[in-house]
């Protein structure tokens, strides 16, 4: 993160304490993070303010402890979360390890990636094509008569080549895709997946046990969980599956949704000052292949006041 000259140091340190807590802190972040740490003893003992004075003292916790298990801990100081300059580093490199342990299984595991921002086209084996949506990862086994597709992280959109004799299957965290041919996204959550079919006709279960599949039609989708397949519905909405065509377009959408749609294509969080905007109503369309711009266009078009603090944290109100 560069500090802008104006910044107070405590500034930084609230922005460095929302950053580190978001869902898509990178590696990057990290070790920015890190370098800033270790440039000034002030630096450090704000930051562990910030961490007590805001209730949440799991990031320092977390770098002490982490330290400690590899003999590296500090003494305790009369400063109640200080860690002294060096152990503090190491400790915040051994961290950046934690939060990546799980991509460096997909990275392994994946045969193809796609980066935040990017949308990626692949041709298969069978004439299928699956186009991977931004920070997405498949893995792909077509050998000994199979198709099968494994959806590893993010959403990817496949158009099912027809073959009666082998149907293609995709797996997901939550959900298994039986298919014969047909056009239709499978989008991977934290806490469940959603298939979403443009046409053709696809049968859907969870991954405990292929029984009694739900069965989607031409514009239909449905979420599974854990241990549980819900209902379907008629797909309504354009936003979640104009990316195909290298735009987000949104028709009578909140603005809060329009943002979490958008915050897919870019590193960084935000935030409503104005909660009434949440449920503000727009419409339009924006470019996702200029991932960087898509909030500053979404300002410009619909006259929406945003402060950016820096590149990844925005103020929306």
């Amino acid at each position: 993160m560069e500090s802008d000259i104006n910044d107070s140091v405590e500034e930084q340190a609230v922005t460095w304490f929302v950053r580190l807590r978001a869902d898509n802190v990178n590696r990057e972040d990290w070790a920015a993070f890190a370098q800033w740490l270790e440039q000034t003893d002030e630096h450090r003992k704000v930051f562990s303010e910030v961490c007590d004075m805001w209730g949440d003292t799991t990031l320092l916790e977390g770098l002490s402890r982490h330290a400690k298990r590899h003999d590296i801990a500090p003494k305790r100081q009369k400063k109640r979360y200080f860690i002294s300059r060096i152990p503090l580093a190491l400790a915040a490199c051994l961290m950046l390890a934690i939060p990546f342990a799980n991509q460096i299984q997909i990275f392994l595991k994946a045969d193809y990636i796609s980066v935040i921002g990017e949308s990626k086209t692949v041709q298969l084996d069978d004439g299928s094509t699956a186009m991977l949506n931004t920070n997405s990862a498949v893995a792909v086994n077509m050998e000994d008569g199979k198709r099968l597709l494994e959806l590893l992280k993010g959403e990817v959109f496949l158009n099912v080549k027809s073959d009666v004799n082998r149907p293609f299957f995709v797996q997901a965290s939550h959900s298994t895709t039986r298919v014969l041919g047909t056009r239709f996204f499978v989008d991977h959550r934290t806490e469940s997946d959603e298939i979403k079919v443009l046409s053709g006709r696809v049968e859907v279960s969870n991954n405990k046990a292929w029984k009694d599949p739900v069965v989607l039609g031409d514009n239909e989708a449905v979420t599974v969980y854990d241990n549980a397949v819900g209902q379907p519905k008629k797909l309504n909405s354009t936003l979640s599956t104009s990316w195909i065509n290298g735009f987000l377009v949104y028709e009578n959408e909140t603005l809060e949704t329009v943002i979490t749609s958008i915050n897919r294509y870019r590193s960084g969080v935000v935030f409503f000052k104005d909660d009434s905007l949440r449920k503000l109503k727009i419409n339009g369309r924006i470019n996702i292949r200029e991932s960087r711009d898509m909030l500053k266009v979404l300002q410009r078009t619909m006259n929406i006041k945003m402060t950016f603090l820096t590149d990844w944290l925005v103020v929306v109100g």
